[in-house]
């Protein structure tokens, strides 16, 4: 809370002139740690953003410090989607300040108090514009901690709206540091401390736990989910109860709130909010894709544009060139612009050997194209034939029996394609799902075609398929118990809590 006394101290900055450079013009907003005014440099004539450490702040060593590490991890990305600090030091009173771009817009908490559920389109530009920015934050050791739609801007730029501006690293995680990279990272945090907004943290923040990259990709399933649905997927009054939520209850499915949500949206929300980081995305690039991948098989090219962003060839799952090149090459790569076939356009070269690295990064991601498709062949040899006679076996790898072969001789090409005796195949990649319940017997079902799955506790193995999602149902006498989505990619484990004085499951 800001005193009466601090609050007049800082309104006396309207109208001076900070360190010979920096007029205050009005003041723009109040948060716990400082003031932001927007200001005009004297000589540049340059409107900028800058932000004052409270008075009271100002005389604590640890808040000095937090405010000092908001600047630098801010200015060391060095990405679109970040606003950028371009100085920092003291007033005459003693306050530190830093320098940011000024940002003409609007916060994403705005526009959803106005329009509460946003389309499609708008949703995944926000959302991937994010995913790509903080993919370049965690790529220099930043994690954000604090992601929610009040540290979103979005503004115009370059004819693109929305475009993202994200703000406010206050508490963000700095896991790499500069003076001595063989000592563990030090950290402002503690462990067993909790910072960030309930809302939007994730289970491991919500414990007080040691964050990591997925912490922020669980804060952005968070932000989706409300874009898409207009509702948190945990809320409640008493704060350490959505803490208690985010822990250990699962949210209800985006489309049970929203109908018009797709399950293949439904699945990248979800994958999003898994309790365990592990089953989350591995990178915000992967979860980059498949927006992507949403915003090509819906058309959603036809009502926004996104090709500032989007780079066919770059931003894919299992991207084998990721390791060859750095994670900056990589972004640059994400957000050069592209005419409306796709094409890059040319850029103007600032050096003599710009030209030569990108051609040199396109070598790599050709040859690594080239690598991984032949490694692909070679593990995944085509299994035409024998595809079509799996429906013959069971699904326990019994031997399998030769049925007596016809006289008449073979066309040519098919006994070219008919695989020799003893050919092994291909085993069919699989992934384990375990089913607990501190009650035996409820079924689990396919939720779509009411097929049974198994009886707790058990575990079956299913076909393993890359981003798709299964929605699981339960049954057990009166109990009545929420549908559940998991994603087939990975070894999944469910673990259901049945109360008896409840009826919700």
């Amino acid at each position: 809370m800001i005193s009466n006394t601090t609050a007049d101290f800082e309104e006396k900055y309207i109208g001076t002139v900070i360190n010979d450079r920096y007029k205050i013009i009005k003041l723009v907003g109040t948060g716990g740690m400082g003031s932001v005014y927007l200001a005009e440099h004297e000589i540049l004539r340059k409107k900028v953003a800058i932000k004052i450490l409270h008075y009271e702040q100002s005389k604590r060593k640890d808040t000095v410090e937090r405010f000092k590490r908001e600047a630098i991890a801010a200015s060391n990305i060095g990405q679109d989607n970040i606003v950028d600090v371009t100085d920092f030091g003291y007033t005459e009173e003693g306050n530190a300040y830093f320098v940011m771009e000024y940002v003409e817009g609007r916060s994403l908490a705005d526009i959803m108090k106005e329009q509460r559920v946003l389309p499609l389109e708008f949703a995944v530009s926000v959302a991937a514009q994010i995913a790509v920015a903080l993919y370049s934050a965690h790529g220099k050791g930043i994690i954000h901690r604090d992601l929610k739609p009040e540290n979103i801007l979005l503004t115009t730029k370059e004819g693109n709206y929305p475009f993202v501006k994200i703000v406010d690293f206050g508490i963000s995680k700095i896991l790499q540091d500069d003076v001595k990279p063989d000592e563990r990272l030090r950290t402002l945090t503690k462990s067993g401390a909790i910072f960030g907004t309930p809302e939007y943290m994730s289970p491991e923040q919500a414990a007080g736990e040691s964050v990591e990259p997925a912490s922020d990709i669980y804060s952005l399933g968070v932000i989706m989910y409300e874009m898409l649905t207009g509702r948190l997927p945990f809320f409640d009054d008493n704060y350490m109860k959505i803490l208690h939520k985010h822990q250990y209850e699962f949210p209800e499915l985006p489309s049970n709130i929203n109908p018009d949500i797709q399950p293949d949206v439904n699945a990248i929300i979800m994958k999003c909010l898994e309790k365990k980081p592990f089953n989350r995305y591995g990178t915000m690039l992967l979860l980059a894709n498949d927006l992507k991948n949403i915003y090509l098989k819906y058309n959603l090219e036809e009502k926004i544009s996104l090709a500032f962003l989007f780079n066919s060839g770059t931003v894919r799952s299992m991207n084998p060139a990721a390791d060859m090149i750095s994670s900056e090459d990589i972004i640059r790569m994400l957000n050069s612009s592209q005419d409306d076939k796709g094409k890059h356009v040319t850029v103007e070269n600032r050096s003599s050997g710009t030209g030569l690295k990108i051609v040199i990064v396109c070598l790599l991601l050709i040859l690594a194209g080239i690598a991984a498709y032949a490694f692909v062949i070679k593990q995944n040899p085509p299994m035409v034939a024998e595809r079509t006679e799996l429906s013959k076996y069971d699904d326990k790898n019994a031997d399998v029996k030769e049925e007596p072969v016809k006289k008449e001789p073979l066309p040519e090409k098919k006994a070219a394609e008919t695989p020799k005796k003893g050919t092994k195949k291909s085993p069919v990649p699989m992934m384990k799902l375990t089913v607990n319940s501190n009650i035996k017997g409820v079924r689990v079902f396919n939720n779509e075609n009411g097929k049974t799955i198994c009886k707790t506790p058990c575990t079956k193995k299913l076909p393993r398929k890359e981003s798709e999602v299964l929605i699981l149902g339960f049954e057990y006498e009166d109990y009545s118990i929420k549908p559940m989505a998991v994603t087939l990619d990975k070894d999944m484990t469910v673990n259901l809590n049945l109360k008896q004085e409840a009826d919700n499951g």
